[in-house]
Order: C-alpha cells, then sequence, then structure tokens
C-alpha cells in the first residue's frame, strides 16, 4: 500500500514535470519564431509570438510554484531530476523571452529613428 502511494506520487510528479517541459518548450518554439518575425521587420508578429509565449511560461510558472509551496508547507517532495530538468529549461526560456522582448522594443526604436533621419 505504501508502495503504490509512493509511485502515485512520483507518477504525479512526472506528469507535472512534462507538463512543465511543454509549456516551456511551447514558449522556446515561440521566441524563435518571434526572432525570426523580427528579423524579418515584422514587429507585430513578433510581439504576438512573444506574448503567447509568456501566457505559456505563466501556465508552466504556476505548475512550478505549487510544487514548491507545497514543499515550503512541510509536505516532502521527493528529488526528481525530471523536475529539475523541468525548472532548468523554464528558467532558460524565461531568460530568452526576456532578452527577446528587449530585442524587440530595441529594433522597433533603431527603425523609428533611422526613418526620422
Amino acid at each position: 500500500m505504501v508502495n503504490e502511494s509512493k509511485e502515485r506520487v512520483a507518477d504525479s510528479l512526472n506528469e507535472l514535470s512534462m507538463t512543465i517541459i511543454l509549456h516551456a518548450g511551447n514558449a522556446r518554439k515561440n521566441v524563435s519564431e518571434a526572432l525570426i518575425a523580427l528579423k524579418q521587420e515584422d514587429y507585430n508578429q513578433s510581439q504576438k509570438l512573444l506574448a503567447e509565449a509568456k501566457t505559456e511560461v505563466v501556465v508552466a510558472h504556476k505548475m512550478q510554484t505549487s510544487t514548491l509551496q507545497q514543499e515550503a508547507e512541510g509536505k516532502q517532495i521527493r528529488y526528481s531530476t525530471l523536475f529539475s530538468h523541468a525548472q532548468d529549461t523554464l528558467m532558460t526560456v524565461q531568460s530568452e523571452l526576456f532578452i527577446a522582448d528587449h530585442l524587440v522594443t530595441l529594433f522597433k526604436k533603431l527603425v523609428s529613428m533611422e526613418g526620422a533621419k
């Protein structure tokens, strides 16, 4: 009975981890496509894709945070390489999103400055 309970907890954490990875992966795809749109000077599409990436990150972040809050409340969460990977993937895409968002703003500003000359 105890082993079954531990297995259910492990399965639940694995499923949560995979869902975080899925949303982080979707966000990374959107960021990559936004940078391609930026390269093509399609700023509206780039911003739209970054907004979609932000939505994916928020979903993944809420899942991660709920798990961390459980641990902060005293519930023992077992170490999971998969959950660690999910957190790492999420953190990386958050950084990429931050940089891409600033790049779009910078490129739009540069283009408007060139147009004013």
